[in-house]
């Protein structure tokens, strides 16, 4: 490189060889330019169209692919869970935008999602919004008779710490400021590797989690997380 650039002075001057070197050096260490996650020769509806004639856009949709396989490989079984949230999001925010800025806007908040399951080498090198990030899923227990898939149970959203009772007999509870208790995944259905990753996110200092899922009402009258439904685990933010 230094035979090209004495070249260059020669011929050019000093600043401009200079300019053009260096431009040349970015050229070469930029990466390809991201595309959509999908054949825009195939684009059909507003939004995937949209997508293919915005640069930043197709960019964005590309890495969300990205995460999104990432993610579905990080929580394991729990991909079938992972999955249809996507499909929610696909369906009730992303096809809310009728225009580029609000797709640009709805991108970067699911990326901020799914950003804490991702390996290092797939992270986006960009700013991301402030959003609860996505930290555990818990798929349906395998025991269909002791976990029946309720498809009538109603959501159950909560906000608390988890603790780890699973020695006491009542397995991973979410314990809200309130003071109610709600069992995520009770110690008779312990499956790993969710039960570690619940234990590991008890143990971690001054965090609260939301607990996103559907109600099972016990013989006491206690609600908890049904044990043959999905239940994804976020991250609450600290206070500002």
């Amino acid at each position: 490189m230094k035979s090209v650039f004495s070249a260059f002075r020669h011929r050019l001057g000093y600043g401009l060889a200079k300019h053009m070197v260096g431009a040349l050096l970015g050229a070469l260490l930029m990466p390809a330019a991201l595309a959509a996650s999908f054949p825009c020769e195939k684009a059909r509806t507003p939004i995937e169209k949209t997508i293919c004639n915005d640069a930043e856009l197709s960019g964005l949709d590309e890495y969300l692919g990205r995460y999104y396989s990432a993610a579905r490989t990080a929580v394991g079984r729990g991909d079938a869970c992972l999955a249809a949230d996507q499909t929610a999001w696909l369906r009730s925010v992303r096809g809310a935008c009728k225009d580029a800025t609000c797709l640009i806007r709805v991108y970067l908040s699911r990326l901020a999602t799914l950003h804490a399951l991702q390996p290092g080498a797939s992270v986006l090198q960009r700013d991301l919004p402030p959003e609860m990030p996505l930290v555990a899923v818990i798929p349906p227990a395998l025991d269909e008779v002791a976990a029946p898939r309720n498809t009538a149970a109603q959501p159950l959203v909560a906000q608390g710490r988890l603790v780890d009772e699973v020695g006491t007999g009542d397995g991973h509870v979410l314990k809200t400021t309130a003071g109610a208790r709600h069992i995520v995944m009770s110690t008779m259905l312990l499956e790993s590797p969710a039960s570690e990753t619940l234990a590991a996110l008890a143990r971690t200092p001054n965090t609260s989690y939301e607990v996103r899922g559907f109600a099972e009402t016990s013989g006491d009258g206690s609600r908890n997380f049904a044990p043959g439904r999905c239940s994804l685990v976020y991250r609450l933010l600290p206070a500002r």
